[in-house]
């Protein structure tokens, strides 16, 4: 529902930068998403430790998620988000400098949890600038997923002509980049009490911040919606710790493999569209369920494409489309399953459910490939997740959650 502008909020002015900070954010995940398996490989890593580093980057938001939310309602968005802004940017042109195995696991918790509270930031101050106007929320999303088109291909080059330390110091810039986008955002929660004043108790974590979310579970579309992002999230952290890897081992080069994940953001957004042409009245659920599988299917079949990069392009594109199309039926169905004012609270609830995906999927395929090789790894990781879509799919029966 598009709520009217009030005197306490910030002029329009503040849009253009918040379109920016969402783009830089968004992008800047993928940056790190493909950088740091090539420099893990060239470091020597085995497939196992390269699991670890890809699902160590999702251990603190796992833990602080919905802490980070609440840290940003107390201490202001735009404070939070400068501050972790301008940790991303440190903490990526420290890589090249500590290239130990041990030190890089550190270094992916730090920066994982930064880059992340940046993203959850710039989702809060959209919702905050535009006092919760969909047209210009939507324009964001737009924004936002053209970070997700050309950051890819922008690693590609810089790793190709310039090498791994230009690349990650292509990551700083970057960072930098937002930092001055969000500095440009005037302050959207003027009343904020904590201007000029801190303590570190609050900073810390409160426990009535974690019971309060948790307590949303006893819902069944929360439950659901929560299970299905999990599956999403699982089959992503999949594709960007070993399909990379997957394709380096074909010889491709950083550059086309960069060119082929932009081509398929594409579809993705073009996924997004195309949801109001779909009968998402009473078929939520179910379109969920079976755009999810579909992406999954199309991952766990990579190794049957023979390495022929038009066939993976295309597997590629096509998943990309479908989780274009999951992603707004779930918000959608999470937005009208609980009250708005516990809508933050689920938000964070969901980035929690997202890491655990993030942390677990890169550790148990990284075992898989290192015992039984890089093709049984799609097959498994596929089978697993797809029997969570036959569950889902029996709950949505059950209990008629396509009904919510």
């Amino acid at each position: 529902m598009t709520q009217d502008r009030t005197k306490d909020e910030p002029p329009t002015s503040s849009l253009p930068a918040t379109y920016a900070a969402g783009l830089f954010s968004m992008g800047q995940a993928e940056l790190l998403n493909f950088v740091v398996p090539l420099w893990a490989l060239l470091q020597g890593a085995s497939p196992a430790e390269i699991g670890w580093l890809v699902g160590a980057r999702s251990l603190l938001t796992f833990f602080l998620a919905i802490h980070g939310g609440a840290l940003m309602d107390r201490l202001g968005t735009r404070r939070v988000m400068l501050f972790f802004t301008a940790m991303t940017g440190a903490l990526a042109a420290a890589y090249p400098l500590l290239p130990w195995l041990p030190v890089m696991l550190v270094l992916q918790m730090l920066i994982g949890f930064a880059s992340n509270m940046t993203w959850i930031g710039a989702q809060t101050m959209i919702a905050l600038v535009t006092g919760g106007d969909p047209g210009r929320i939507g324009t964001f999303s737009f924004y936002s997923r053209i970070g997700t088109i050309f950051a890819p291909m922008m690693m590609g080059l810089l790793w190709d002509l310039a090498g791994p330390d230009i690349a990650f110091l292509g990551i700083t810039a970057w960072s930098a980049c937002m930092f001055l986008s969000v500095s440009r955002i005037e302050n959207p929660q003027k009343a904020s009490t904590l201007v000029g004043q801190m303590s570190w108790r609050d900073v810390l974590p409160k426990l009535s911040d974690y019971t309060g979310s948790l307590k949303l579970l006893v819902l069944p579309a929360v439950a659901f919606t929560l299970a299905i992002s999990f599956t999403r999230h699982a089959t992503n952290a999949a594709e960007t710790s070993f399909l990379i890897v997957y394709l380096k081992g074909f010889g491709y080069s950083g550059t086309l493999i960069g060119s082929l994940f932009s081509f398929a953001e594409i579809f993705n957004g073009l996924g997004s569209l195309a949801v109001r042409f779909l009968p998402t009245r009473r078929m939520i659920a179910w379109l969920m369920i079976g755009f999810t599988a579909s992406s999954i299917v199309l991952l766990a079949l990579t190794p049957l494409f023979g390495g022929i990069f038009l066939l993976l392009g295309f597997a590629h594109a096509v998943r990309r489309l479908s989780e274009g199309i999951v992603q707004p039926l779930m918000f959608a169905l999470q937005a009208r399953a609980v009250p708005r004012e516990v809508q933050g609270s689920i938000v964070g609830l969901r980035v929690t459910s997202n890491r655990l995906a993030s942390i677990i999927t890169p550790l148990a395929m990284g075992y898989v490939v290192q015992f039984f090789g890089l093709e049984a790894g799609f097959y498994v990781i596929g089978a697993l997740l797809l029997a969570i879509c036959v569950y889902l799919a029996i709950t949505v029966a059950r209990y008629r959650l396509d009904e919510v």
